[in-house]
């Protein structure tokens, strides 16, 4: 009688164990799965550093006297720092530049004309997938334009000038895809995008540079208007972190 009360009280001991050993490893696959999901949703990583190439299609008859065709080439950098995230959708903001210069011949004289543009970014990305992510982006700006002609077979070889600057806002669209291994916390993305630019118009007045009190007994040049607007295209490469 006392070894069957024995074996009882054994394996009493014994279910009581199983049962607590059954109840602590019940969650463990749920903490598995959560861990599984963070581990597999997209890091969007807080800075971004881009350097591109931009191409722009400016139909402008103030632009022909400048360049053999409609396409102004910059060069384009930004930063862009994470402002909030919300699942797959990230926005976020920066500032950028754009620059670049072209030259041709108008009236028998060498012409020149430099363009650069600094704006303001706001970005939005829908990253389901930690390798690429598509974005829309709006930048307001400001663009800025020298323009200028020289006659070298002239006796005093002037240059005539025009310095001015636009309003501008550019709204585009593009891809990234992710050049690095994700699990690297430093990534390399190539990304495309296409847009419009749109700025402000400008009658190009060109005329030698002069002392103010001379400026009145000088007759400028017209160009006609400018207007600095058209569809791009940007290839660039970023670095986040």
């Amino acid at each position: 009688m006392k070894r069957e009360r024995h074996l009882a009280t054994h394996w009493g001991l014994v279910r009581m164990v199983g049962l607590a050993f059954v109840a602590l490893s019940a969650p463990l696959p749920a903490a598995a799965q959560m861990i599984e999901r963070v581990a597999a949703k997209p890091k969007a990583e807080t800075w971004q550093a881009a350097a591109g190439l931009r191409t722009m299609l400016v139909r402008s008859a103030g632009y022909d006297p400048f360049s053999g065709n409609d396409v102004l080439a910059q060069v384009s950098l930004g930063v862009e720092r994470l402002v909030l995230r919300s699942d797959a959708f990230v926005f976020a903001a920066g500032i950028g530049g754009d620059y670049g210069r072209t030259s041709s011949r108008a009236r028998g004289a060498s012409s020149e004309l430099a363009v650069g543009r600094i704006s303001l970014i706001a970005e939005g990305r829908y990253q389901p997938w930690e390798r690429g992510y598509g974005f829309v982006r709006f930048a307001p700006g400001w663009l800025g334009m020298a323009a200028s002609l020289t006659d070298a077979s002239a006796p005093n070889a002037a240059t005539l000038e025009d310095r001015f600057g636009v309003l501008s806002a550019d709204i585009s669209a593009g891809a990234a895809a992710r050049l690095s291994p994700a699990p690297d916390p430093i990534a390399a993305w190539v990304t495309l995008e296409g847009g419009y630019t749109w700025a402000g118009s400008h009658h190009l007045l060109l005329a030698p540079g002069a002392a103010p009190r001379d400026q009145a007994k000088l007759a400028p040049l017209d160009l006609g208007t400018i207007s600095p607007r058209g569809a791009f295209f940007r290839l660039a490469v970023a670095i986040t972190y």
